[in-house]
């Protein structure tokens, strides 16, 4: 038995849906407009009280008109406090706003001398805002019933009569008018219309998010893509504080809201944010700002895109990075274990034949010793390099961590000095304090060796646009071309004892950092070694880590 047809519900039928969309504003200029529109009608119905107090003699007719003024003060208090609270009005109040508007203009005119009352011209003025408002079909249809408004006064008999022609021709020119003012602002309303839908249909398909934020830091508008990154329906995110929207995971300051105090711009500035639903998503996120033509920021464009899928295959590369470099250095760490492990065997046969002279027992004991110590560096650089700890990033101080390197290797070897330079004030990096101070110390245990305990080293911060450098700069022999290529190669030295694994480790705490080390040769002599971090935001809060590295010990790795 074939079942029933089911009946489409009445409210979505077509001839409903149309009428949903007549009845609907199409507006879409800034919200200030509409507020100044609300002062400027409040202030015509004032004005318009008055005149009509010494225009209308008939005191029932006064007071029709003092009760329509005052329902059209009401709705226009009412459009003035929704505007104000959700920077939007809903199409029953603009509606009626706008019938109110006619009626009171229609009752004002019709009062004080119909067709040649001095009020006529808010006519005109009411089809503009109904176009303006409503949109072109709908300032036609005021236009329709003002020149039919006009017609009914025409044909009133109480008025001063003239002839034919004249009658005829002011109140054509009057309709022509009334049309003319409905098809000019409803027309510019439906281009303007237009244009914005093509442009937010064009944002609609794109793959990155778009946010537009006003300079009060509240959400303008907002594309399909960014509310779907930070899972916000639209309506919800317009609005709202950007900093509510866009929440970043480690407690920091919003970086819009940086953008918005400092004036400044971002270029792909990576930021982990919270979701809605306690996710985390990875955005590299750019800024824009627009200025009117006084110089006035305008709006902020917030662009960004999801790279929290890129971050997991960014990581999932780094580590198979990691494991063919512990398989490319499997073969050295053999090498590197077989030629201790050698000597201490056959310093401990010679020891286990006993009857030795003491003098040849001791050193055989030192050489045991000291292969033994060789090689628990090379386990432990190994290790200190294959391992991928957490990282706990936190607001850390380059120079606070220089200045500690100054004291630390001047009282290490009496003959350096390190010099401390930050320009351009203080500068903090989003960085692992604890890894921060390893690099840091191989950095300059490194350049110590070259110089062998004794000149000058220099550590330089300068702060970059989105980063901080830090330049190691040393005084020893320098760097030749054709090794600075190989000097970050695990187990790559050029020292009698070294391991090879201390620059080797800098190397990957600065990738895993998001940063970059460069090695070169200064023209004057010596090496510099140049490292860039990303920059924290003012307002990122430090961790516990800070405190407990600068009491610890320091962390040595032999390079």
């Amino acid at each position: 038995m074939r079942g029933r047809r089911r009946r489409k519900p009445l409210w979505d039928s077509p001839l409903l849906l149309r009428a949903g969309r007549f009845l609907r504003p199409v507006y879409d200029g800034p919200p200030s407009w509409l507020w100044f529109a609300g002062l400027g009608r409040a202030a015509a119905i004032l004005l318009i009280a008055g005149g009509a107090h010494t225009l209308v003699r008939d005191d029932l007719a006064y007071n029709i008109l003092i009760g329509i003024y005052l329902a059209a003060a009401v709705c226009g208090v009412s459009y003035l406090y929704s505007l104000r609270a959700t920077s939007h009005v809903t199409p029953g109040l603009t509606w009626t706003q706008m019938l109110l508007d006619f009626s009171v203009v229609a009752a004002t005119v019709s009062f004080t001398g119909g067709q040649e009352s001095v009020f006529v011209f808010l006519l005109l003025v009411v089809v503009l805002e109904a176009g303006v408002l409503l949109g072109l079909a709908q300032g036609f249809l005021f236009s329709v019933g003002a020149a039919a408004f006009l017609l009914w006064m025409s044909l009133d008999s109480t008025l001063p009569q003239k002839s034919a022609v004249e009658h005829w021709y002011n109140l054509s020119l009057q309709w022509v008018a009334l049309f003319c003012a409905a098809f000019i602002s409803g027309y510019w309303n439906l281009r303007i219309s237009r244009m914005k839908q093509f442009q937010r249909e064009i944002l609609d398909n794109m793959n990155g998010g778009f946010l537009l934020v006003g300079r009060n830091g509240a959400v303008e508008g907002a594309n399909r893509a960014a509310c779907g990154i930070l899972g916000i329906d639209e309506a919800r995110l317009r609005g709202r504080p950007v900093d509510t929207a866009l929440v970043p995971e480690d407690g920091s300051e919003c970086p819009v809201v940086t953008a918005l105090r400092e004036g400044r711009d971002f270029l792909s500035y990576e930021c982990a944010v919270r979701t809605p639903k306690g996710g985390v998503r990875l955005l590299g996120l750019s800024t824009n700002h627009l200025y009117d033509a006084r110089g006035r920021l305008e709006t902020l464009i917030v662009s960004f895109t999801d790279l929290t899928e890129m971050d997991r295959i960014r990581k999932e590369m780094m580590r198979q990075a990691r494991m063919a470099y512990i398989g490319e250095m499997a073969a050295e760490l053999a090498h590197e274990i077989r030629n201790p492990v050698t000597s201490i065997r056959g310093a401990m046969e010679e020891l286990g034949r006993g009857n030795l002279p003491p003098q040849t027992a001791e050193r055989l004991t030192a050489i045991t010793l000291r292969e033994s110590d060789h090689l628990e560096k090379v386990v432990a650089g190994f290790l200190d390099f294959a391992r991928n700890p957490e990282l706990r990033r936190a607001a850390v101080s380059p120079a606070a961590l220089a200045g500690e390197m100054r004291d630390l290797f001047e009282k290490r070897h009496p003959g350096l000095r390190v010099e401390v330079r930050a320009e351009s004030g203080e500068q903090e990096i989003h960085a692992d304090p604890t890894q921060m101070r390893q690099l840091f110390i191989n950095l300059c245990q490194n350049a110590a060796d070259a110089m062998k305990g004794e000149g000058r080293l220099d550590i330089v911060i300068q702060p970059r646009e989105n980063s901080v450098e830090i330049r190691f700069e040393d005084c020893g022999p320098g760097i030749p071309p054709d090794k600075v290529a190989r000097i970050f190669e695990p187990f790559y030295t050029e020292k009698e004892r070294g391991v090879g694994m201390g620059l080797a480790v800098c190397s990957r705490i600065a990738t895993v950092h998001d940063g970059t080390i460069q090695a070169a040769t200064r023209p004057g002599g010596g090496a510099a070694f140049v490292v860039r971090l990303p920059r924290a935001l003012p307002g990122a809060p430090e961790g516990d880590e800070t405190g407990r590295t600068a009491a610890s010990g320091p962390e040595e790795t032999q390079a």
